[in-house]
């Protein structure tokens, strides 16, 4: 009797600390849309398993300091075929600086900081490496370690769930 309460307990607790299950995490296609904090803006974003970390496209970089601490000005623009597309300049405190592999061999440094998004009804803060994507189809990757626990991809499924997050007003002040 004592060996079948152990392994009742036993079996209890590995159900308890095993990972986020499926059933509460939302399916995303491997393209959404997404919202970026400060500035409400819609972007299109590519779900990247592949990758790592996630990235934004980001013009006009440029570093200073404030308070003895690195800091980076930049700007987010919406590609939609809008009459007037939207523009937004962003000041965030630089929080590292990482290596990425270039897809044609080679290291690339680029500058992190933290972005708040909205993907599917998930408002969340990731950090977000700035970069030139304007050669890419996609302004947006959200990267794996940005995806682990909240979201499951469906890579034949794209735009299965609008950017739906409700957001306190100060996250949407520049």
């Amino acid at each position: 009797m004592k060996k079948h309460i152990l392994i009742l307990i036993c079996f209890t607790f590995l159900v308890s600390v095993s990972p986020v299950s499926a059933q509460s995490r939302e399916v995303l296609g491997w393209l959404e849309m997404i919202r970026v904090y400060p500035g409400n803006m819609k972007l299109r974003a590519k779900m990247d398993t592949g990758a790592k970390s996630s990235a934004i496209n980001a013009y006009d970089l440029k570093k200073f300091e404030r308070d003895k601490e690195t800091w980076v000005s930049f700007e987010l623009r919406d590609h939609s075929k809008k009459a007037k597309p939207k523009t937004i300049l962003l000041e965030k405190k630089v929080i590292d600086s990482v290596k990425i592999k270039r897809k044609g061999g080679g290291l690339e440094e680029r500058l992190v900081v933290n972005m708040e998004i909205c993907l599917g009804g998930i408002h969340k803060e990731i950090r977000m490496s700035l970069i030139d994507r304007s050669n890419f189809n996609y302004q947006v990757l959200i990267g794996r370690t940005d995806l682990e626990n909240d979201f499951i991809i469906d890579p034949s499924a794209t735009f299965t769930h609008k950017p739906l997050c409700r957001v306190p007003v100060q996250m949407d002040r520049q």
